[in-house]
């Protein structure tokens, strides 16, 4: 059984990961840490343990980072509302649950060092706390089985015109992880744009009818109306490609390449520049996801989704 550890800073599409990943029969979920990112550190933390409580997820919540390694904090609050997550239904109720004791890059930090070899680190929000636990204890680089990350793009930026949010929000976290040595799988905008939403797949969960189906509703609506409010345009899916990668890793292509963070470009901090052309002008660093079986990837998805929630 694969054993993992989730980084995430909720988030809608972190909750559906986070839904997928505890469907999963084939992983061993050991923990979640949180860290600030589509909204400030308080309000994914609270999304994180609404999730954990009314969808009976197991894996440990830890709080985490609650700023960048440098510079100032970067929200995507101007497009997902004040708490990260919007919904056109009933909120998501408040929870009574509060985090685990421990800070969450010393609970990475010991997880790494009690299954060495044997931990994927699934990360889907910017890379602060993996960095600082990098930082903090660089022996467990070698430890780290591979990270599996939601991040970055081979073309064109979201958050900016060349960068995503997640590498943009903290891109000093990012260099140290690209860095690190640690093996790489990168999930970047390229990818998440060939499997994309439709007023189609919430209407499926609408149908459902029950109390955890109108929530997942209610916030799936506002989320694929992000590309157009009316619905009309399909809606790119992110985060929750890696938990397809790691349920169906047949679906997908990579390609090696040597990823470089951007750290000072007045328009273009925050970019991935992957050097493909390897190991002739780099080494590689990274794998990074290309392709994707789109329509077969958005079908499974839902099926398990639906299967979850019925």
């Amino acid at each position: 059984m694969r054993k993992i550890w989730l980084d995430t800073d909720p988030g809608f599409d972190d909750w559906l990961t986070m839904l997928l990943l505890q469907a999963d029969t084939a992983l061993d979920w050991l923990g979640t840490s949180v860290v600030a990112g589509n909204a400030p550190l308080e309000a994914t933390l609270d999304n994180a343990l609404r999730i954990q409580q009314h969808f009976a997820l197991t894996a440990p919540i830890y709080a985490g980072c609650e700023r960048p390694l440098m510079g100032r904090s970067e929200t995507a609050q101007n497009i997902l509302g004040v708490q990260g997550m919007r919904s056109t239904g009933v909120p998501l109720p408040a929870t009574t649950l509060v985090p685990e004791g421990t800070h969450a890059v010393h609970a990475l930090i010991d997880a790494v060092r009690r299954h060495p070899g044997e931990i994927t680190i699934v990360a889907i929000a910017p890379l602060t706390n993996i960095a600082t636990a990098l930082a903090q204890a660089p022996d467990i680089a070698p430890l780290i089985a591979e990270i599996v990350l939601m991040g970055g793009s081979t073309d064109q930026g979201n958050h900016t015109a060349a960068a995503e949010f997640n590498i943009y929000a903290d891109p000093e976290a990012a260099n140290r992880v690209f860095r690190s040595g640690v093996p790489l799988r990168m999930f970047g905008l390229n990818l998440c744009r060939q499997i994309r939403i439709r007023q189609t797949e919430v209407q499926r969960i609408q149908s459902i009818g029950k109390p955890r189906a109108d929530w997942m509703a209610g916030y799936l609506d506002a989320y694929q109306r992000i590309a157009s409010a009316d619905g009309a345009l399909p809606m790119p899916l992110y985060d929750p490609v890696v938990a397809l990668y790691l349920a169906w890793p047949e679906l997908f292509q990579f390609q090696s390449a040597h990823v470089d963070i951007e750290l000072a470009g007045t328009y273009t901090r925050g970019m991935t520049v992957c050097e493909f052309r390897v190991p002739r002008r780099a080494p590689p660093n990274a794998e990074v996801a290309m392709s994707i079986d789109g329509p077969r990837a958005l079908g499974l998805l839902m099926d398990r989704l639906a299967a979850l929630l019925s």
